[in-house]
């Protein structure tokens, strides 16, 4: 009995490392950000390829990596697991990271101008995200540390790469389908970058960032996401039944009630960390899933 245990235990804490370097390295989010132009190709009934889907991983993959390097600050107090590891791997990771993108641009440029100016979408607004560029007199330096903005940042630049990379690649016009998508993916992204921001609160309270949990509370951002997620809804799912097949359609209300779960339940204490990261970037893995068996 004693050696099953140990056996459990063991089988237990290689899978959780194996899971913690997915997370930690972003290679998990990545795969999220190809589900996500995954998604968009189904939806907007575009064949996918997998060089679509290699260009935003590696796309997703270079940013969030060369971020973990401007947020070292933060994770230090908030993320001290992925502190350590992006800490201790830093070398290999933002080698990867730049050569990355250069691959990424290099397969967009494939499909022409146009998709690769989508795809240099994250690293622009990363960028301007990151980087203390703003004037020395503004209040602000960078994009990240202005409440709201910081958010909206994010949620522009992961909707609109996702939804728009499959348009282009195959030189269709956007319509109202692509709309949806956006409004989708922007919703969505926009909730978990606020998500991320409440598990954050004592590192951004401690470095003077202002969060939308830091200004209001987090009672109040939990109400106020549980509203833009239904409002969304109300916009989207009358829209999307003029488009898309009522299989397809509830797909789409499933990501809806998920998004709400881990809003009501990322402030728990039994959501760690690498817990919340799981639900909340994995909601793309989890639809792109449900779509392709619903094919």
């Amino acid at each position: 009995m004693a050696g099953w245990e140990r056996l459990k235990a063991f089988i237990t804490k290689k899978i959780t490392g194996i899971f913690s370097f997915l997370i930690y390295s972003s290679i998990y989010l990545s795969l999220a950000g190809a589900a996500m132009v995954y998604i968009s190709c189904v939806l907007q009934h575009i064949k996918c390829s997998l060089s679509l889907l290699a260009i935003m991983f590696l796309a997703t993959f270079s940013v969030y990596n060369i971020n973990r390097k401007t947020d070292e600050k933060e994770d230090a107090i908030n993320y001290s697991d992925r502190y350590s590891f992006t800490s201790r791997y830093w070398r290999v990771l933002s080698t990867s990271a730049i050569l990355a993108y250069i691959l990424a641009i290099a397969l967009a440029l494939c499909y022409g101008v146009k998709t690769t100016l989508i795809s240099a979408i994250p690293l622009i607004c990363g960028i301007l995200y990151s980087i203390a560029w703003l004037p020395k007199k503004f209040k602000y330096r960078r994009l990240k540390e202005i409440p709201f903005v910081k958010n909206l940042v994010v949620a522009f630049a992961w909707a609109l790469t996702p939804a728009l990379l499959p348009v282009y690649s195959v030189s269709f016009s956007m319509n109202a389908m692509t709309l949806i998508i956006i409004i989708f993916f922007f919703t969505l992204v926009f909730i978990n970058s606020v998500v991320f921001d409440m598990r954050d609160t004592e590192g951004d309270t401690s470095s003077g960032v202002k969060t939308i949990p830091v200004i209001i509370g987090l009672p109040k951002t939990i109400k106020s996401l549980s509203g833009l997620n239904i409002f969304s809804g109300i916009i989207i799912l009358p829209l999307s039944l003029s488009y898309l097949s009522m299989k397809l359609t509830y797909i789409l209300v499933t990501g809806m009630i998920y998004a709400n779960f881990y809003i009501l339940f990322s402030n728990k204490k039994k959501m760690t960390n690498l817990l919340c990261d799981a639900v909340a970037d994995g909601q793309f893995i989890l639809f792109g899933s449900l779509l392709y068996i619903a094919e």
